[in-house]
């Protein structure tokens, strides 16, 4: 049931929003200015209020106009949502609201505002859908896409298309095709490919930030750079890629599932798994599943069943299984743990070390060791220590 408010009473026609009421339907003896309408359902709840500067009815009085509109949304006969347009729709029988051209949305519980050109609101499901050059915008996150649908009950938010969510704390953008944020649980979740920027505020003017050099460019092909909300200049510190991802903005923690690579700029070290759990407050890594460490500069690798990584100290600990590989003399080194200190360049290795080298031929094993990869220089402690050098013979 419709309640007509200070003039007559009406309703909207139209499943598609696009399509507006045919001319002929519009009987213009039934325009009215500065109406107010409200809805009311079959259990007696009522369903939006809302007022418009003019209202035009259909000759049978189920499909109502607006111009310039404004109200609220309700569930349950509370008001969940503020909604407004530059024009309207309302259906009667199908209990529909369509609003068009600048569509504002507020969720009244969470103080999301969402801003696109389409708005469809069917309050006998579960969905309020917004389209077409949509924006989100809240004190913690702000997010583009081409859709968003709000989940209603359970307070969710989905994007769809082309979709760039810049989180405010810690600064991080994700971009992908398809992404939940669940507000009240203060997650942000993707099950589709994503990559992701980290990025830092610099504080001085766009002429004075250098252009990105053509190689790093060629290098990052892959990962788009940011292009994080009324941001003037920045400076990506790392870049990342999944074929999932969930955040949690509570403990600004993100996990990285399923082909995760991360790629850091200082230092300037690959990460790769199946999994990384990437604490962005404390800038910590970690995975409980086989991980590849790679130095871009210094040509090493590193490998692990499990491991975990301070990049602001650029200690990286691997466990079970660890293998070291050197690019520059073939070497390797294999143990049961390590402990690779980038900024002294040394490690120390415990359990079954082996070490092995092409050239010279060398190989020495031990319980323990230490030293410095790149300049071949060990240290051998505990136990039984057995070094061997291989002399290839000329013919």
């Amino acid at each position: 049931m419709m309640v007509f408010i200070s003039a007559c009473t009406p309703r909207t026609e139209s499943p598609d929003p696009a399509e507006s009421i045919p001319s002929q339907q519009v009987d213009p003896s039934l325009t009215f200015e500065n109406v107010e309408l409200e809805q009311v359902g079959g259990d007696g709840n009522v369903l939006w209020v809302v007022k418009a500067e003019r209202v035009t009815y259909s000759s049978d009085r189920q499909v109502a106009q607006l111009e310039n509109v404004s109200g609220q949304l309700y569930r349950e006969g509370e008001p969940i949502y503020q909604v407004e347009g530059r024009s309207g729709t309302l259906e009667q029988e199908a209990q529909t609201i369509f609003l068009e051209d600048e569509v504002v949305v507020i969720d009244l519980r969470d103080q999301v505002v969402v801003r696109g050109d389409r708005l469809d609101w069917q309050p006998q499901g579960d969905r309020l859908e917004i389209h077409d050059n949509v924006t989100a915008t809240h004190e913690t996150a702000h997010l583009q896409a081409q859709q968003m649908v709000f989940l209603i009950d359970v307070q969710h938010l989905q994007a769809i298309g082309d979709v760039i969510a810049n989180i405010d704390e810690p600064s991080l953008q994700m971009m992908t095709e398809e992404l939940l944020w669940q507000i009240p649980e203060e997650l942000v979740l993707s099950e589709v490919t994503v990559q992701v920027a980290r990025y830092e505020w610099i504080d001085a003017p766009p002429e004075a930030i250098a252009p990105t050099s053509e190689a790093d460019d060629d290098e990052d092909e892959d990962i788009p750079p940011p292009e994080p909300r009324d941001l003037q200049a920045v400076t990506v510190t790392d870049r990342a890629a999944a074929e999932s991802i969930e955040v949690n903005l509570q403990t600004q923690v993100a996990r990285l599932q399923d082909n995760a690579r991360l790629a850091l700029l200082n230092p300037a070290v690959d990460v790769a798994s199946h999994r990384l759990d990437w604490d962005l407050g404390e800038q910590l890594l970690t995975s409980d599943v086989p991980l590849r460490v790679t130095h871009r500069e210094k040509e090493v690798i590193l490998s692990g069943n499990r491991g975990w990584m301070s990049l602001p100290d650029e200690i990286f600990y691997l466990q079970d299984g660890v293998e070291v590989l050197g690019q520059e003399n073939q070497a390797q080194l294999t143990a049961n743990e390590l402990t690779w200190f980038i900024p002294s360049e040394t490690f120390e290795a415990q359990g079954n070390v082996a070490y092995r080298q092409v050239n010279p031929s060398l190989q020495l094993t031990g319980p323990r060791a230490n030293g410095k990869l790149e300049e071949q220089t060990f240290v051998v402690t505990g136990g039984e220590v057995v070094t061997e050098v291989l002399v290839n013979s000329r013919p």
